[in-house]
């Protein structure tokens, strides 16, 4: 049965108990499980035994499932993929209830809110670009309402049980960190030290050169905010993303910019065309990413494979 299909068979019994057991999930202090062992821990085996019970009975169409909420603190070996697999939930799940947008997001010490029950759980005081794409996407489900106890805050969640988020939003919460730039990603010149190509000067080359024919579309590789833009005599046209965590994206040799300054972009919005601007031997794409100024090299944080 399709998602759509699941949301429909959530009686109005599932609603009333969800809303009676909102008392217990806001006031009350969310048990805190110390350890992902269920040797060492029983609330853990708990939390797995409630959750099991959930598959269970919602592969047999039952609806009417209680939640329950527990609270854990993030050591310096965990991961978001270690702990969804630890705790039997999506990633989506432990990320949207947790407010976790990117994996840059997940630190160490942090206390994580873990429920019994898979699905995306959006905070309805998020304003962020992406979360606002994300609710979009999910116009035609039909969530229900929670208020939760967040980082000693009274938050609004909605609730999409059993829902999964769309795989074209899942890349920032698997390694890598961003999307290509390029619908085909073909490799021209490596980041690294090389003998310029026009100077023929021994030099820090600090991004990578893609394949790219005039005016091919060129997308963000990340949400952020248009930093600059313009035209160089060296980049040509060119485009400069401030990401989260200190991550700027550049494009350049563009034939084309098609966003202003301080604007707002999403992954995957199309920001301009490539071309042959600026210092080149031919049409391409040059394109950066610098943590916090310094440069990286763009393939170790770059999707692997395209879609």
């Amino acid at each position: 049965m399709s998602e759509m299909g699941k949301m429909n068979r959530i009686t109005q019994k599932t609603v009333f108990l969800l809303l009676f057991l909102q008392s217990s999930l806001l006031f009350a202090q969310y048990p805190l499980i110390q350890s992902t062992s269920a040797y060492k821990d029983d609330l853990f085996k708990q939390q797995q035994r409630e959750t099991e019970s959930w598959y269970y009975n919602n592969a047999r169409g039952v609806s009417s499932l209680p939640l329950s909420i527990y609270r854990y603190r993030t050591g310096s070996g965990d991961s978001l993929m270690m702990l969804s697999a630890a705790f039997n939930l999506p990633v989506d799940t432990l990320a949207t209830i947790n407010g976790i947008e990117n994996l840059n997001d997940f630190k160490a010490g942090q206390e994580l809110v873990i429920p019994s029950a898979p699905g995306l759980y959006l905070h309805r005081t998020s304003a962020s670009s992406w979360m606002q794409g994300l609710r979009s996407d999910l116009k035609d489900f039909h969530p229900l309402e929670l208020i939760l106890s967040i980082d000693g805050n009274q938050v609004r969640v909605d609730y999409y049980q059993g829902v999964n988020l769309p795989p074209s939003r899942k890349t920032r919460f698997v390694l890598p960190l961003f999307r290509s730039p390029l619908d085909q990603r073909i490799i021209t010149s490596v980041y690294g030290y090389r003998n310029h190509p026009v100077t023929g000067k021994w030099h820090l080359h600090t991004g990578t050169d893609y394949r790219a024919s005039m005016n091919s579309p060129v997308y963000a590789c990340g949400d952020g905010v248009i930093l600059s833009r313009g035209e160089l005599e060296d980049y040509g046209k060119f485009i400069i993303i401030k990401h989260r965590n200190g991550y700027t994206s550049l494009y350049s040799h563009l034939d084309r910019i098609l966003v202003k300054s301080n604007q707002k972009v999403l992954e995957g919005d199309v920001i301009g065309e490539s071309g042959n601007t600026g210092v080149s031997t031919g049409p391409h794409l040059h394109f950066e990413i610098r943590r916090n100024g310094s440069p990286v090299d763009p393939e170790n944080l770059l999707i692997k494979e395209q879609q």
